[in-house]
């Protein structure tokens, strides 16, 4: 059952990009109807609930899309561990939001208590989310159709019922219920992959599920405890801090998703190479992903680091100009959490090494709890970016220096093939802190920064003749060149696909 590798990353890139381009979209309607703190309530309050996210999903996202890549030809064998892993997370997610309710009626009141209940819809999607086995049986295409129709339909909601501040819950009701809408939606694909089992066990493998929810809750600490203690520390009422660092990081983030793009559909590939014995392969895949890291997220930095003072204005509007500051700082994170991604999501976790993972993310945890204390109290929104970029630099260090020690494979090949992308981008950003000196703060002129800027960079690279740059060119060329076969080739097709790759790997 081998799937395309090109294919799988084309859906989720769709869908990434979706993704990026939807709050790119909503987001400057938004701060300037809401205003920085109604989006500060939202994002202390969605801080909050991340907690009991955490708890219902209980490291079963992670298991279970491993757990189906295991065995995706056994038919008997995936629906079983689907089985297993579904009822695991009902119970999970039903317990957890009687937690949570008790705590959005004793401990919060008024716009709070409010916005509190609607956020009770997420951990309730816990429980009716599949998306982690389709993505197992790297099926991205479908995950991707349900969560496009749905997010699009939230989308037209927004502009359509939210007007003025006073909408805050119609908004936050529109991401909500678009979202399990979306979930619910993926199970009409099911049917055609699972089969009638018996002796279901969802504690059976308890121990494995609880060894990836500790880095999860060590991951929670430095992304999301840095948006609640914004708002322990500031003074009460005042969610106007939460609301800069909300969007600085929104946009950030949104640039990310193309960062981290296709390490979404390495992970069930690498899982699957990997449990076949082939350690060479996986090998040549760790290389392609960190090098697809250098290459998208070096550019998006060195432009957030040109441009975020025609950005600031132009993209949140008047009362947003804090985040001018907080999006260079922040656009670090994109090489961190790219790399440190790869490391773990796709190699420690695909390998058996999770216990590895759960150290290095809580060291950045420790790093970043110990810079929030230190910073925020004095420096707010400022403050909590610097914690955050200097635990994903301490997250993708100790990731690194365990490869090196155990010597899984070179580092050297992995920096090496670096030094182009960051000369092609230093060079973007040369050209664009000049012209940027002669354009107003305007929408033409953004866009025609970020035209520049990307014409810039893949033109200095192709003018390096950057081997990776000119072989995802030459693989693009021949997808739409080429008349593909029906699909019941499929499997002959990935065969060949995987010679193919092979070939390449030995090539470079």
């Amino acid at each position: 059952m081998a799937k395309s590798i090109k294919k799988n990353f084309l859906y989720n890139l769709t869908y990434q990009l979706l993704l990026l381009v939807s709050p790119l979209v909503v987001t400057p309607y938004l701060t300037r109807v809401l205003g920085p703190d109604n989006v500060g309530l939202y994002s202390y309050a969605n801080s909050i609930v991340s907690y009991f996210l955490l708890v219902a999903v209980l490291g079963t996202a992670t298991y279970g899309q491993r757990a189906i890549s295991y065995v995706q030809e056994d038919a008997e064998g995936r629906s079983r561990a689907f089985w297993e892993v579904f009822f695991l997370r009902l119970l999970t997610s039903f317990a957890t939001l009687l937690f949570y309710l008790v705590y959005a009626f004793v401990f919060s009141g008024g716009a709070r208590r409010v916005v509190c209940l609607i956020l009770a819809i997420n951990i309730l999607n816990v429980a009716f989310d599949v998306s982690w086995f389709l993505q197992g049986m790297e099926e991205f295409g479908k995950t991707v159709l349900n969560s496009a129709i749905c997010r699009l339909v939230g989308i037209l909601f927004i502009f359509l019922f939210v007007k003025t501040a006073d909408d805050l819950p119609v908004y936050i009701a529109s991401l909500s219920v678009s979202t399990i809408l979306g979930s619910l939606t993926m199970w009409i694909y099911l049917p055609k992959y699972l089969v009638r089992v018996k002796g279901i066990r969802p504690f059976r493998d308890l121990k494995t599920v609880f060894q990836l929810f500790l880095p999860s809750i060590a991951v929670q600490i430095y992304t999301v405890l840095d948006k609640s203690m914004i708002g322990w520390f500031s003074p009460e009422g005042d969610f106007s801090e939460n609301g800069f660092y909300e969007e600085a990081e929104k946009i950030v983030k949104i640039a990310l998703t193309a960062v981290t793009a296709l390490g979404i559909v390495m992970i069930p590939r690498i899982s699957h190479t990997y449990k076949a014995g082939d350690t060479e392969k996986v090998r040549r895949y760790m290389y392609q992903s960190y090098r697809y890291v250098f290459m998208m997220g070096v550019p998006i930095m060195f432009g957030f680091l040109a441009i975020s003072s025609v950005l600031s204005p132009v993209y949140f509007g008047p009362g947003y100009e804090r985040c001018e500051i907080l999006m260079p700082v922040l656009s670090a994170i994109l090489l961190f959490i790219g790399l440190s991604n790869v490391t773990g999501m796709q190699y420690f976790v695909p390998t058996g090494r999770q216990n590895v993972l759960t150290v290095t993310v809580v060291i950045g945890a420790t790093v970043n709890f110990a810079a929030n204390l230190l910073l925020i109290p004095f420096f707010h929104s400022l403050g909590a970016s610097i914690g955050t970029v200097v635990a994903e630099f301490c997250v993708a260090l100790s990731g690194f220096v365990y490869l090196h020690k155990t010597r899984q494979f070179p580092l050297k090949p992995i920096f090496l093939g670096s030094v182009k992308y960051f000369l092609a981008g230093g060079v973007m950003f040369a050209v664009l802190f000049v012209v940027k000196r002669f354009l107003p703060a305007a929408v033409w002129s953004l866009c025609l920064l970020i035209g520049t800027g990307i014409a810039v960079y893949f033109a200095a690279l192709l003018l390096m003749r950057d081997s990776f740059l000119y072989e995802i060119l030459g693989k693009a060329s021949g997808m739409l060149r080429k008349k593909r076969a029906p699909s019941a080739g499929t499997e002959e097709n990935g065969k060949k696909e995987d010679e193919k790759e092979k070939n390449d790997g030995a090539n470079r």
